[in-house]
C-alpha cells in the first residue's frame, strides 16, 4: 500500500478522501474503493500536487463527472484528483454586439454552464445538453451529439502539458476529430473558451428541453450508464451494428446491453466492472464474426 497521507501532506490547499466508493465517481455507479480522491483548491496547488505525484512515480488520474470511465473492482491504490474545487468558474470576458465568447474552468458541470447561459442570454452551447460530463471532459473527448460538438464553437483551451508546464491552444492549432479534442497525452485542461451569441433566456431554455425530451425518449436514463461504450465506425452506426447483431437485452450479471439504444450498456443493479467488460468482449466479437467492423470503445478502462 502507497503512503499517500505522507505525499499529500506535503501540498499545501489540498482537501483529501480516503478509501472512496468508485460508484460516486462515475456515471456507470461500478467499481471497489479508490484508495486517494484528491481536491486541490486552487490552480497552483494542483500543479505542486501533480509535481509531487510525478517526482514519486506514483498513479494518479484526473476525472471530471466520471461519465466516460469504467473504474476497477476492488481497492485501487490509486489517486484520483477532482477539479471541482479548483477550476470551475466562470467569466464573460468578451462581447461584440451579439457575439462573445464564455471562458470556463475545466471542473465545472456541463449543466452548470447550461444554466447560466439561460440566465445570461447566451446562446451556442444547447447541444451540450444531457451530456453528464465536466467542461475539461468534454474538450479531451471533443463531446458532442448529432446537433453539434465541442469542435464548432471551442476558441482556445488552457491546459497543463505533460511536463506541467502551463499552454494555450487555439481551435487551429488542435488536431480535433471525432470524440478528439486533439490536446496531447497526458495534459491536463485548465479552462476553455466557447463562442456564444445573445439569445432570449426563455428560447434557450425551450431549446434545452426539447434536446432533454428527445433524449430521454431514445436513451435508457432511468439507469446507470457511461453513455456510448463504442465509438460509431465510419459511415455505420455502432448500436445499429449491435441491434443487428441479436445483443439488444444481453445481459451479464447486472451489466445489460439496453433495450431502448443497443450502444449503451446499463447497470440494472449491483453489476461490476467485469460485468460489464465481459458484455464488452461479447458484443465486439459478436459485432465482428456478424459484420467484419472492430469497434473501438468510447469509454475508458481504467487500470
Amino acid at each position: 500500500m502507497r503512503d499517500w497521507k505522507r505525499l499529500t501532506g506535503t501540498v499545501a490547499d489540498v482537501d483529501v478522501e480516503w478509501d472512496v466508493p468508485a460508484s460516486r465517481l462515475n456515471t456507470f455507479r461500478v467499481g471497489g474503493t479508490v484508495r486517494c480522491v484528491a481536491h486541490p483548491r486552487t490552480e497552483g496547488s494542483l500543479k505542486n500536487l501533480l509535481k509531487a505525484l510525478k517526482a514519486e512515480g506514483l498513479p494518479w488520474s484526473i476525472l471530471g463527472n466520471g461519465s466516460n470511465v469504467l473504474l476497477p473492482d476492488g481497492v485501487w491504490d490509486h489517486m484520483v484528483v477532482l477539479l471541482d474545487r479548483c477550476s470551475g468558474r466562470l467569466e464573460w470576458p468578451q462581447r461584440d454586439g451579439r457575439s462573445g465568447t464564455v471562458r470556463v474552468g475545466a471542473g465545472m458541470k456541463l449543466a452548470q454552464l447550461l444554466r447560466m447561459c439561460v440566465r445570461h442570454g447566451w446562446s451556442g452551447l444547447e447541444f451540450l445538453a444531457g451530456i453528464p460530463a465536466t467542461v475539461g471532459g468534454a474538450v479531451i473527448m471533443n463531446a458532442g451529439t448529432r446537433t453539434g460538438s465541442v469542435e464548432d464553437v471551442l476558441e482556445r483551451v488552457r491546459f497543463l502539458d505533460e511536463t506541467l508546464d502551463e499552454r494555450t491552444a487555439t481551435r487551429s492549432e488542435l488536431s480535433m476529430g471525432y470524440r478528439s479534442g486533439g490536446i496531447p497525452g497526458g495534459a491536463v485542461v485548465l479552462e476553455a473558451e466557447f463562442r456564444v451569441v445573445a439569445e432570449h433566456p426563455r428560447l434557450i431554455a425551450q431549446k434545452i428541453a426539447g434536446l432533454m425530451r428527445e433524449r430521454h425518449r431514445s436513451q435508457p436514463w432511468r439507469w446507470p450508464s457511461a453513455g456510448c461504450v463504442f465509438k460509431n465506425p465510419p459511415g455505420r452506426s455502432a448500436g445499429a451494428l449491435i441491434d443487428q447483431a441479436g445483443f439488444k437485452g444481453y445481459r451479464v450479471g447486472d451489466a445489460e446491453v439496453s433495450l431502448l439504444h443497443a450502444n449503451w450498456i446499463v447497470n440494472r443493479g449491483r453489476a461490476t466492472r467485469d460485468d460489464v467488460l465481459c458484455v464488452i468482449r461479447t458484443v465486439r466479437d459478436g459485432v465482428r464474426d456478424r459484420f467484419g467492423v472492430d469497434l473501438e470503445l468510447e469509454v475508458r478502462v481504467l487500470e
